[in-house]
């Protein structure tokens, strides 16, 4: 019986991995183009348009998300219930989401109703009516939503610190109130939709197992999706005004849970530093054994989760560190997070930790790439960049070549403690 060594990480094939997916290419005959990750043995597909048409792009706070809630809501032939049954009839689902850069319209269906499906997918992206009953429920809902969010005090510092970061006036800041959704028509949708849900500013991903015959039927459906006359994005690109105000407190009365806000604007993945960069964020906090996970939530006790993020916008990036502890451990369980930023400048990682990390790292990576609708994801989100699968590659590399010098050379680099703010919600006695 063969005995595993489990201090030594297993060999990674990840080059020889991504050749077997590398994406198939075509283009439409109106210029859409069409990734395609052909694998797995189900016969069903994932189909994901990509507009850039998130809070980045919208005129007015709110109509992102709504357009792209409201599309599947009506359209010149069907109503909402209708559009609902026949997905339902067909064993199909429809997905949207709407992002600070982006829009996403999905759809997982059944290859064998691919005749019945595609149509109707193809029908809520170019004719959506945003009937004005539907937006009356769209308005009730969010309000009530807000309603809700607004006494928890972790939905309070996440948008503050956004404000906080960002500026009051930058679509990453802006921070949604009652007036914003008083203030939606249906006429600000319409000409959201008009400008940017266009084949020009489309990229479609599709994971699975594709069937003979389906690039035609794209062409069929998809082919003369075109500009419906809207205004072509300018490119300008807002300014990022960070407040003046390093620490920010807002104040909710009586809770007994303060939520903590640490972090800055800092560089996106198409920077070269990013892959290194979020190897350090994983060793602060981007993991369940994390040295701010095993200081502040196992050594202390002073919360039940905590951990960091580094987020890639298309404008920026942004780090942050997140946790929620009790009022009264709020100034200690602070003081821990900026000891645990002061100790990866100033110290070296040490052989084991790092080995952990990295292993911790490839692992996650490989299990990021575990099917065809993960490939899609992940083909996606390197897309949006203007990447292709061979990023991932890179970030292997980085992975395997980060050294404890250059680890503490980052965190001097980008993680100073006088250049992060702070956002702190809660009750201070």
């Amino acid at each position: 019986m063969q005995i595993i060594d489990r201090k030594k990480a297993p060999a990674v094939k990840l080059v020889e991995f991504l050749k077997n997916i590398e994406p198939r290419y075509i283009q439409l005959g109106n210029g859409l183009p069409v990734y395609m990750i052909d694998a797995g043995i189900q016969e069903v597909l994932r189909i994901e348009l990509v507009f850039k048409a998130g809070n980045f792009y919208q005129k007015q706070k709110q109509v992102a998300k709504a357009t792209n809630i409201l599309l599947a809501n009506g359209t010149g032939s069907h109503n909402a219930e209708e559009i609902s049954e026949h997905f339902d009839f067909y064993g199909a689902y429809l997905e949207t989401n709407s992002t600070k850069d982006n829009a996403y319209v999905g759809l997982f269906t059944l290859n064998k109703h691919l005749e019945n499906t595609l149509p109707m997918l193809a029908e809520i992206i170019m004719d959506p009516v945003f009937p004005e009953h539907e937006l009356d429920i769209y308005r009730s809902t969010r309000r009530q939503h807000l309603s809700v969010n607004l006494q928890k005090v972790k939905y309070l510092a996440r948008v503050h610190f956004q404000e906080q970061v960002f500026g009051d006036e930058h679509p990453y800041g802006m921070r949604l109130q009652t007036h914003h959704l008083d203030q939606l028509q249906g006429e600000s949708l319409v000409e959201h939709h008009r400008n940017h849900y266009r084949a020009e500013e489309c990229v479609m991903v599709v994971s699975g197992k594709i069937p003979d015959g389906f690039d035609r039927m794209l062409e069929k459906y998809f082919g003369h999706f075109k500009s419906n006359g809207g205004q072509v994005p300018n490119g300008i690109v807002a300014p990022i005004l960070p407040s003046n105000e390093m620490k920010h407190l807002v104040e909710k009365k009586d809770s007994l849970q303060a939520a903590i806000r640490i972090g800055k604007p800092t560089i996106n993945r198409l920077h070269p530093d990013y892959p290194a960069l979020y190897i350090v964020n994983t060793i602060l906090g981007g993991y369940f054994g994390s040295r701010l996970m095993l200081n502040i939530r196992e050594d202390k006790g002073y919360t039940y989760g905590i951990g960091s993020a580094l987020v890639s916008l298309q404008q920026s990036g942004l780090f942050l560190i997140t946790s929620e502890v009790g009022s009264d451990v709020l100034n200690a369980a602070t003081e821990e997070i900026f000891k645990e930023i002061r100790k990866l400048r100033e110290k070296k990682v040490g052989a084991s930790e790092l080995a952990l990390v990295k292993n911790y790292l490839m692992g996650s990576l490989m299990r990021s790439m575990d099917g065809p609708f993960a490939i899609g994801e992940r083909l996606k989100s390197a897309l949006e960049f203007g990447q292709t699968l061979e990023y991932y590659k890179d970030y292997a590399t980085a992975i395997q070549k980060i050294t404890p010098d250059r680890i503490r050379e980052l965190a001097n680099q980008y993680l100073q403690e006088d250049t992060l703010y702070q956002t702190v919600a809660g009750s201070f006695k």
